[in-house]
Parts: structure tokens; C-alpha cells; sequence
């Protein structure tokens, strides 16, 4: 990898320490509790299962209490992917949110306390990759991934991923999971001797986010398929133009939670 990573990235993968903080508006953390040397933290819990997520949404330390929406990424293209056997634990330790798989052009999502978005990481022929990013503008712009302009989609999305952001006031925890399914995405069809799973990241930062998910993908040879299909496509551009405009840092710090 040639970009700039924080330096506590490869030491903190290591050493799997967990961050600490503060309370924003009574639910959400304050931002700077979960950096590290000024760098927004991206959590990994290795466990791919409803008890890892669990896992990977309390090392943001959200409050308890208040209203939370979770929104889910479409699962119509991922084959075999569903979200029914991961999110029963978290929707216990929250208390009856709001599921919500799909917006209607309408959807307010303002009268929550805050919102929970979680990407199933995965290929996508046009823009490279359905991330984080790509699944919060599609709270803003529903049809964006029918998007088919790739350069002008991906500056969109940063756009309108950065306006949602800014409409919730950043009362956003963004999640992604990696499983052998975003690996097989690709098109690659991996041995049945092993389960390739990869883990479920979070962080406050959704560029953040996605790049290290990218990151990942170059440091297991079974995602360089991946990793080659989001570079034919230029879509780390997206988190080029999400930088740019105030949405997240590219540059992070890696921390590993317990399984």
C-alpha cells in the first residue's frame, strides 16, 4: 500500500488495545475520544456473527439510551449474504430501533437520536466497491446504486454521503463487514477448508472506514482480486472527494478488539 497510514496502525493491529472517552449530547461519544495521535480510530472485531457486531458497536461507547435507527445495505446482489442472523444481538442491546432496509424518497431520519449504518463490503461493477460511504448517500439519493456514470457517481456519492452526514448533524456510527462473500465478490471462488472471513469494522469516520477496509484487502492474497477490481475502477476516488469536502480522513488507527 502506497498511501499515508497513521503509524499506530500496524503497531495497534498487534497489540489489539481499545480506546476510551467522553459523551456527545448525552449518546454519542465525543469525537475525539475515539482517535489516536489526532487520528479517527476504526475498530475490528475478527468475529464475523451477531456477537461480534455487538462487539464492534460497544468499542464506540455509545450511551445507553435514546432512539436508534439502523439503516442496512441491500442484500439482493450479494448472494447468499443476509443480515437476519447478525443484527438479533444488536437490536437487543438497542432496545427495539428501527430496522429500516430501504428509504422511501421521504424517510426523515431526524427524529432519532442517532443512526446506525451497516455495509456489507463488497464489489460493484461500476464504482469498485459498496462501502460505507456509498450506503449513507443512498439515505440522501435512493437510486444510487443504479448510479451508472462512474467518475461523476462517485463524486455524487461523496456529495451527498458528506449532506446526509451533515443533515443527522454527524449522529452516525458507520459499520462494515467483511466476510468470504465480499472476498468471492470478486468473482473468485474460495476453498471450503477455511471460512476467509475477515471481520466487522466500525468507526465514527466513514472514509476512514471503507480505506481501511480497502487496506485489508491488500494484506491477504485472496482479496487482491478485490482490491484489483476497485483499482480498475478508480473507486478509492471516492474517498479522494469525501476527504476533500470535510467527510472523514483517509489517514487512521487500527484497533483490535478481543473475539
Amino acid at each position: 500500500m502506497k498511501r499515508k497510514i497513521a503509524f499506530a496502525l500496524m503497531l495497534v493491529f498487534l497489540l489489539g488495545l481499545v480506546g476510551c472517552g467522553g459523551n456527545n449530547d448525552g449518546i454519542l461519544r465525543k469525537k475525539w475520544s475515539h482517535t489516536y495521535e489526532g487520528y479517527p480510530i476504526v475498530y475490528i472485531s475478527p468475529e464475523v456473527s451477531a456477537p461480534g457486531l455487538v462487539s464492534a458497536y460497544e468499542a464506540l461507547e455509545v450511551s445507553a439510551g435514546g432512539k436508534a435507527a439502523v439503516k442496512l445495505s441491500d442484500t439482493e446482489t450479494d448472494d447468499g449474504f443476509s443480515w437476519t442472523g447478525l443484527i438479533g444481538d444488536l437490536s437487543q442491546a438497542l432496545d427495539d430501533p428501527a430496522i429500516i432496509e430501504s428509504y422511501p424518497v421521504q424517510q426523515d431520519l431526524s427524529d432519532y437520536d442517532y443512526t446506525i449504518v451497516l455495509s456489507h463490503f463488497r464489489s460493484h461493477s461500476t464504482v469498485g466497491f459498496n462501502g460505507i460511504i456509498k450506503q449513507t448517500a443512498a439515505i440522501s439519493i435512493p437510486s444510487a446504486q443504479c448510479l451508472a456514470d462512474g467518475q461523476n457517481t462517485l463524486r455524487l456519492l461523496a456529495e451527498k454521503g458528506k449532506q446526509t452526514a451533515d443533515e443527522l448533524d454527524r449522529k452516525m456510527i458507520y459499520v462494515n463487514v467483511m466476510d468470504r462473500l465480499s472476498i468471492e465478490s470478486s468473482g473468485i471462488r474460495l476453498p471450503d477448508t477455511a471460512t476467509y472471513n475477515i471481520g466487522i469494522l466500525a468507526s465514527y469516520d466513514p472514509v476512514a472506514l471503507d480505506q481501511a477496509c480497502i487496506d485489508l484487502l491488500y494484506m491477504i492474497r485472496e482479496g487482491l482480486p478485490l482490491a484489483a477490481q476497485i483499482e480498475a475502477c478508480s473507486g478509492t476516488k471516492i474517498l479522494d472527494y469525501a476527504e476533500a469536502i470535510g467527510l472523514g480522513s483517509r489517514t487512521y488507527a487500527f484497533f483490535v478488539l478481543d473475539s
